[in-house]
């Protein structure tokens, strides 16, 4: 018998599986497949190949389904529109469960804490109608948590494409959803469009070309922005270029635009985090934020929530919860009903040790920066000179010379280097760049022990760290 776990979110379902928990591919080359839908007359087109034509044909998309799940009936432009948000659901799920179902005969659902009893029901019986073994229902919060905060509040932030998530979690032997608070109308989709809409206004300021003019346009816009947000995640501005009937235009975006553009959704999430303090907290306590990597990769977020009187940000990485939900599930498999499917409302939790000393080891790890690239047994210093990661280095450079076939590795595959308190890479790939086996897009911060893969069978690079910085 083998387990899935599968994470719900209309910004990216996500699977993982297997003892070391890896995430799997499942809308074509991508680890996740956004809520989105597109009726056309022969099909119905669903998550990213949807997503790909959302803003060429704005009228007919639809990306509300995960979020409000039920059977009341949709208003139908055409024939070709499904009848209601639970068919569309049962159609993505579907084409999801024809992919991985290869990968495992049992699954674990994680859904948002905001789903009701009658959400459930409608997602238990699309599986069951897709003879799915669904064993039980841990809500994202609880799968998703992983390290103990004692004598702290510990709150989940998470954003999805319509609302906010913002939940309180008890800490005692076991984990207990305490309280939840769900916003609507302000999430991604808004979030997106205001950011797409501020680089257009850029270009007609300086440029005078509008790319919302035509909808090809507009849409590379919402095609190229998870690149820009990747980038500006860790860079101050990135220069951006779009073509139009052979003219090129160019122009500088700048991280503080995109911050100040998204004040009022974090400043949103820090009002509701302090709710959550003043609501539940005796003699104002420390708080550990448990964020998301839905939310930790916007541009200024961290930053925002930083500001937060004596709060720790715990980053949460891509897949939390679907690998979570595998690595607790034996524990949670002792408690649930053997009669039925089992939604769990609590999970074990060992703060009984960590009050004791006992600091887990991922804790550690996240407190101490990978100072060398190890491979094939030889240690690469990592320093603020970005270190080159190719096949043919050029003897100016500090670089890795990677082995392989010469077809499948680039000239510069990658960089890494240290960025203030963050060790960051950089991809320059076509084949594709992989740590801990999930895909890089564009830039990501890296981590005591992450495993780099160039391509799908690339020797791996590990990030270690040494006693002696300068040792090699």
């Amino acid at each position: 018998m083998s387990l899935i776990g599968l994470e719900i979110s209309d910004a990216g379902i996500i699977a993982a599986c297997g003892t070391a928990a890896k995430l799997l591919e499942l809308d074509g080359n991508a680890l996740t497949s956004p809520g989105f839908a597109l009726p056309q007359r022969d099909r119905l087109l669903l998550g990213n190949e949807a997503e790909g034509k959302a803003h060429l044909f704005p009228r007919q998309i639809l990306n509300r389904f995960w979020d409000q799940l039920d059977t009341e009936p949709l208003d139908q432009p055409d024939k070709y529109t499904p009848q209601n948000h639970a068919e569309i659901a049962f159609h993505h799920l579907s084409r999801i469960w024809q992919v991985i179902q290869k990968h495992g005969d049992e699954i674990v659902l994680v859904v948002p804490d905001f789903y009701n009893r009658q959400q459930l029901g409608l997602i238990l019986g699309i599986a069951q109608e897709l003879s799915m073994d669904v064993k039980g229902f841990v809500p994202m919060a609880l799968a998703a948590s992983s390290v103990a905060c004692p004598g702290k509040m510990l709150i989940y932030l998470d954003v999805h494409f319509h609302r906010i998530d913002v939940i309180y979690l008890q800490q005692q032997e076991q984990l207990t959803i305490e309280d939840s608070v769900a916003t609507t109308g302000k999430g991604l989709i808004p979030l997106y469009r205001e950011w797409v809409e501020t680089i257009a206004q850029e270009f007609v300021r300086n440029t005078r070309f509008d790319p919302l003019h035509q909808a090809t346009s507009e849409q590379e816009l919402y095609d190229r922005l998870p690149a820009v947000l990747s980038h500006l995640q860790h860079n101050s501005s990135m220069v951006f270029d779009m073509i139009d009937t052979a003219t090129s235009y160019s122009i500088t975006l700048k991280r503080d635009l995109f911050t100040r553009k998204a004040e009022s959704m974090y400043q949103e999430v820090c009002r509701l985090v302090e709710m959550m303090r003043n609501k539940h907290g005796k003699d104002d306590p420390a708080v550990a934020l448990q964020v998301s990597h839905r939310l930790n990769r916007l541009p200024g977020c961290r930053e925002m929530l930083s500001t937060i009187k004596d709060s720790q940000i715990i980053e949460l990485d891509q897949g939390a919860g679907a690998q979570g939900v595998l690595k607790l599930w034996q524990q949670l498999s002792d408690q649930r009903n053997p009669e039925g499917i089992s939604f769990f409302t609590s999970r074990p939790w060992h703060l009984s040790d960590l009050e004791h000393g006992m600091v887990p080891l991922a804790e550690k790890a996240a407190e101490t920066l990978p100072t060398h690239l190890l491979y094939r047994s030889i240690a690469y210093p990592i320093t603020e000179k970005p270190l080159t990661i190719g096949r043919e280095i050029d003897a100016e450079k500090t670089g890795v010379g990677v082995y392989g076939n010469t077809t499948e590795f680039a000239v510069r595959y990658c960089t890494i280097e240290l960025r203030g308190r963050e060790v960051v890479l950089d991809d320059y790939s076509s084949d594709g760049i992989f740590v801990n086996e999930t895909r890089v897009n564009g830039s990501m911060a890296l981590k005591l022990g992450h495993i780099i893969r160039l391509a799908t069978n690339g020797e791996p690079l590990q990030l270690i760290a040494c006693l002696n910085c300068n040792e090699t």
